[in-house]
């Protein structure tokens, strides 16, 4: 019983410092919305920089909306309908 115990307080401290550094590290928050292929969709990510989060709010809705490298790609080069970022 003990063991059990003892292994659920480090898990729960485990699962504590993963929720503590995931909230640290996402201080900028950017929502993108694309057009690709007269498909569209928008993503909300959460990163330290505004430069990242923009990178990977574009990223997500691009894998949404394509399938495989090369179109990712396009669709990542192509402007996003809308933007918005905020700290």
């Amino acid at each position: 019983m003990k063991r059990l115990l003892l292994g659920l307080a480090v898990a729960g401290v485990a699962v504590g410092g993963l929720y503590a550094s995931t909230i640290s590290q996402g201080r900028v928050e950017c929502e993108a919305c694309m057009l690709y292929a007269e498909r569209t969709t928008c993503s909300r990510v959460a990163a330290p920089s505004r430069g990242e989060a923009e990178h990977r709010a574009v990223s997500h809705a691009c894998s949404v909306l394509t399938t495989g490298v090369t179109r990712s790609l396009e669709c990542q080069r192509t402007p996003p309908i809308s933007l918005t970022c905020r700290e």
